[in-house]
């Protein structure tokens, strides 16, 4: 009989029963804090999130178990340390597992024993391999946390507590194997490779001492064991369990989109002020959080040292709802929490000013950066739009600035305070007409491509050169198309992104019907809010489409011969670098076509910057912060400016109206205009284009 067993038989039955009696403690313990967080959870608005359920299963084992969401190019040393603690603790966890099975079941009642032949030999090389993965992703922790330090890590008092405890429990296993064959080696020691060399030490010790250091070691790693399991749904090392239930349930819709408030004129309540305005799922979302930091890494408001930090303001949900359902968590800081176990609850705050103020929500671009970057799809963008919505339209809070955006969408169909009668004023500069869908349905012409404008791009005069320039692409090309004019109504995106969730659909509904009066077979637009309102958003409401970016269409038409570049173009020599707009690349995965593009210019290089495709900084004009003042941190979009110029290219090649606006303010910002210039792709292309003779004028103007 080995010592371990030793140790169990020799209390007898009834110590028997009590020690696992005391094993249970824990497991009640976790099972209580689990069911207290689902019970939060219910008390969220329904959403189902139950469909698709084989794919789900898929992409949950795919992305957590085998951590390919986890493991990533941008974040290699925290994907691998993860990798190694949660392996090495899941294998030692079932090795475990294993030996309690053989204890109680196989051998008193059927008489057989794993630890023998092939079986016996992988289990011991596979658990010393699990101590050694866990140990070395432990100590990898400590380091990061306190040694390399990055911003985007919040180490958090309990840390140093739960590092210690796992890097203990391993130790200990290793202990205790090692003074185990120290008092009775067998012929298969040496395949435990880490307690083998161990236990050869510990044999210069008497017997009777490696005895009772194994079982004091033997008690110690049991007792250790219990403290670390009771306190798991407690602390952030409830993430495993919450995780994988977040990525199996995760939203299965496109990124870009943003649910509407179905009935609003019937709903009771508008946007989010309680926890249980949230949808069950978004309150799951927050006790996902694994900490981690990534969806700091490339979010601008992290970047401008600005007070919205995405991961932050998830656990301070999570730690309200932990403060709500009597759930003793990590969440809040140690201060808070222990206030709560000694008195029972935090102090009453409400959710909106108490747990999460109104410039963290204001700051947000909406850019997506840390959606597209969280290892466990935890949806930040719609949680705060979800309390911009309640600030708006129940409590009537927003900034100024944006009041004249709400009255001119009311009154003129753009956030501009021009008449709908000009948005085709643009065309009288274009040496051929350009023909109207009202025009072309009245006459029975048939419409390939309906060009949606957009509001920027119809009254803003720099961003009617890029329609200029791509109006007078497709005319060279030519495409058949036509323009809605004064029918062109704004999508709603900025007022959806800002709250106004009641005006947005007003907006997004009025376009739709315009639309669905025409016949047309594609919808092409320079402005990704546009073309994500519209392939993301509109389906929801009747409206169909196929639409192409700008960028799409123009690559298109290069690659089939359609419009060609002149080779001796003196437009464009030199260097061009490219942002990629995130309502085209992070919502849409568009990043290919505009760098194909741009590729293309003749004489023409092209850098990259830092930070570009999925890990691009936003220029800062998304969820309608383009019509709001910056008035903390750093400007976003000089940040990204000077990315740009820093790569030494003479051009920031754009591919939005709103980044075009944004760069052209951060440009002079940071005083290069004399410089460095911004100009869309379009312009680009038109500019180094073989143009027709009616087209002979030079630049896009």
């Amino acid at each position: 009989m080995t010592p371990t067993r030793e140790i169990m038989w020799n209390v007898g039955l009834d110590g028997q029963i009590g020690v696992y009696l005391f094993l249970a403690i824990p497991f009640v313990l976790l099972a209580f804090g689990v069911a207290r967080r689902v019970w939060m959870w219910r008390k969220g608005q329904p959403e189902n999130r139950f469909d698709q359920m084989s794919n789900r299963i898929i992409g949950a084992l795919r992305d957590t178990v085998a951590h390919g969401r986890i493991v990533r190019k941008s974040s290699l040393y925290g994907g691998i340390m993860h990798f190694l603690i949660f392996w090495g603790f899941v294998l030692l966890f079932i090795g475990t597992i294993i030996v309690l099975i053989e204890h109680d079941i196989t051998v008193p009642l059927l008489g057989y024993s794993f630890y023998q032949g092939n079986f016996y030999l992988g289990y011991k090389l596979v658990m010393n391999a699990a101590g050694i993965m866990l140990i070395v992703g432990v100590l990898m922790a400590f380091y990061r946390r306190y040694a390399m330090q990055p911003d985007h890590i919040k180490t958090a008092p309990d840390d140093i507590i739960l590092l210690a405890l796992l890097l203990v429990l391993a130790v200990q296993g290793y202990l205790v194997q090692g003074f185990r064959l120290a008092v009775e080696m067998d012929e298969w020691a040496a395949w435990s490779f880490v307690s083998y060399p161990l236990a050869i030490l510990f044999q210069e010790l008497p017997e009777g001492l490696n005895r009772g250091l194994h079982t004091a070691n033997w008690w110690s790693h049991m007792l250790t064991t219990k403290i670390f399991l009771g306190y798991f749904a407690y602390s952030k090392m409830i993430h495993p369990f919450t995780s994988f239930a977040n990525v199996l349930l995760r939203r299965t819709r496109p990124l870009g989109k943003l649910e509407r408030i179905e009935d609003i004129e019937e709903a009771e309540t508008l946007g989010v002020a309680r926890l249980e305005d949230f949808t069950w799922a978004q309150l799951m979302n927050t006790d996902a959080c694994m900490h981690c930091g990534r969806c700091l890494e490339f979010c601008p408001t992290f970047v401008t040292n600005k007070p919205l930090r995405p991961r932050d303001l998830v656990l301070q949900v999570s730690g309200y709802m932990a403060d709500k359902g009597g759930v003793f968590s990590g969440e809040l800081g140690q201060a808070d929490n222990f206030a709560r176990f000694r008195h029972g609850s935090g102090p009453e705050r409400e959710l909106i000013g108490g747990v999460i103020s109104q410039p963290e929500l204001w700051d947000c671009t909406t850019c997506g950066a840390c959606m597209e970057h969280c290892p466990v799809y935890i949806e930040h963008v719609p949680l705060i739009v979800g309390m911009r919505r309640n600030l708006v339209l129940e409590q009537g809070e927003f900034p100024a600035e944006v009041t004249n955006v709400f009255n001119n969408l009311e009154r003129m169909s753009s956030p501009y305070q021009f008449p709908p009668s000009q948005r085709a004023d643009w065309t009288k500069r274009l040496e051929q007409p350009v023909p109207e869908m009202a025009e072309q349905a009245a006459s029975g012409t048939d419409v390939e491509v309906l060009f949606f404008v957009g509001c920027l791009g119809s009254f803003d005069s720099r961003n009617q050169r890029t329609t200029l320039a791509l109006a007078r692409i497709l005319q060279a090309a030519g495409v058949n198309f036509a323009i809605l004019g004064k029918e062109e109504t704004c999508t709603g995106d900025p007022a959806k992104r800002i709250g106004n969730e009641y005006l947005a659909q007003i907006m997004a509904e009025q376009t739709v019907e315009t639309l669905n009066q025409y016949s047309f077979k594609k919808i092409v637009t320079a402005c990704p809010h546009c073309f994500n309102a519209i392939a993301n958003e509109f389906p929801e409401i009747g409206g169909n489409y196929e639409v192409v970016h700008h960028s799409q269409l123009i690559n298109e038409l290069i690659g089939s011969g359609k419009i060609r570049l002149d080779p001796n173009s003196e437009m464009m020599k030199g260097t061009v670098t490219y942002h990629d707009p995130c309502y085209l690349g992070r919502y849409n995965k568009e990043y290919d076509a505009p760098r194909s593009v741009v590729q293309s210019l003749p004489g023409t290089g092209m850098v990259e910057m830092p930070r570009n495709r999925n890990t691009a900084l936003c220029c800062g004009g998304g969820g309608g912060r383009m019509f709001m003042e910056e008035t903390r941190g750093a400007r976003i979009n000089q940040t990204r400016a000077q990315e740009a110029i820093d790569t030494g290219a003479q051009t920031l090649a754009a591919a939005c109206p709103f980044c075009m606006t944004m760069f052209e303010d951060g440009i002079n910002g940071v005083g290069a205009d004399d410089v460095f210039e911004v100009k869309d792709i379009a312009e680009l292309v038109y500019d180094s284009m073989v143009k027709p003779p009616d087209q002979e004028t030079g630049a896009a103007d």
